[in-house]
């Protein structure tokens, strides 16, 4: 086997973040679910091969279980007679398994790297003490000004562009909005004006607004975090725009975004605590890792032997 497959194997595996998913986790461990040549293989056993993470093996055990388990035991069978005949000893299959088994238990010792650490409740409230623009909130009103999606010119001739061509086409001709994007606009600068010349914001809702969600609640549209899912278009517009004051029109998908400020705040930390403890578990590892790569600083005293390979 060439080195290079062997490495293959054993990068899928350690590409493996979290068990996956394995079709028999009801089963009891011990239950047999297949025998060949008299041999049984239980539900742990395939538990455990398709929780390393293997996308071919979790795919075939999932679409072709028999051709799956076929392959697994003429594996056992064959690595059963290498190991009789100590294949495992013999070059240059030693050096390849010690490869892999080295990059499999590192890959062991990293996790236990990022998961053991235990995060001091102290750096946790400094953390938070000093990242507080990070967990601003804002609750904030909204009129919404929709418009028709128009078809792009000249996107190529190319599937990918065809293909963006055509969507753009269907989106255009399902759309129900009554403006095309100037029209809309320019009635978004114009209640933009309105508002900054004294005009009731809840009443230009009742007026204008075309989010029927939002407009039945006088324009309240909930929460906004910096972390949140929102369009980064609509949160950076959120946390820029003065507390007396409306935004300018912000264009996000086919609509123009007008908002005020209803109220503003930072989360509790025990609504970011886990977050915290994950961001300070991952600047650990990393800083490990990083120390741990510049003690193994590799000094090359033949280049020579690596072109030649």
């Amino acid at each position: 086997m060439k080195l290079f497959a062997l490495v293959a194997v054993s990068a899928a595996v350690l590409c493996a973040q979290a068990p996956v998913q394995s079709p028999i986790t009801k089963l009891p461990p011990d239950t047999v679910v297949a025998t060949s040549d008299g041999k049984p293989i239980t539900a742990g056993e395939i538990r455990g091969i398709l929780e390393s993470g293997d996308p071919q093996a979790i795919g075939l055990a999932k679409n072709s279980p028999e051709q799956f388990l076929g392959s697994l035991f003429v594996t056992r069978y064959l690595a059963a007679e290498a190991e009789k005949q100590h294949l495992a000893e013999q070059s240059p299959l030693k050096e390849q398994l010690k490869y892999i088994l080295d990059r499999l238990m590192s890959g062991a010792a990293m996790n236990q790297i990022r998961e053991s650490y235990n995060v001091p409740e102290e750096a946790i409230n400094d953390f938070y003490a000093h990242n507080q623009s990070r967990y601003e909130f804002a609750r904030i009103k909204v009129i919404t000004i929709g418009f028709c999606p128009t078809v792009p010119k000249n996107l190529g001739t190319s599937d990918a562009a065809i293909e963006a061509a055509a969507k753009a086409a269907v989106a255009a001709s399902s759309c129900t909005n009554k403006h095309t994007e100037e029209q809309a606009h320019d009635m978004a600068v114009g209640i933009v004006g309105r508002l900054r010349g004294g005009e009731d914001f809840v009443k230009l809702v009742a007026q204008y607004s075309e989010d029927p969600d939002s407009k039945a609640t006088e324009g309240d549209f909930g929460l906004i975090t910096r972390d949140g899912a929102f369009k980064q278009e609509i949160k950076d517009a959120v946390f820029a725009v003065k507390d007396d004051d409306v935004s300018d029109p912000i264009r996000s998908g086919n609509f123009f975004y007008i908002i005020k400020i209803k109220e503003r705040g930072v989360q509790p930390l025990t609504n970011v605590h886990e977050g915290i403890i994950q961001e300070l578990k991952q600047k650990h590892f990393t800083d490990t890792m990083s120390e741990i790569q510049k003690r193994f600083k590799p000094v090359i005293t033949r280049p020579d032997f690596f072109t030649n390979q």
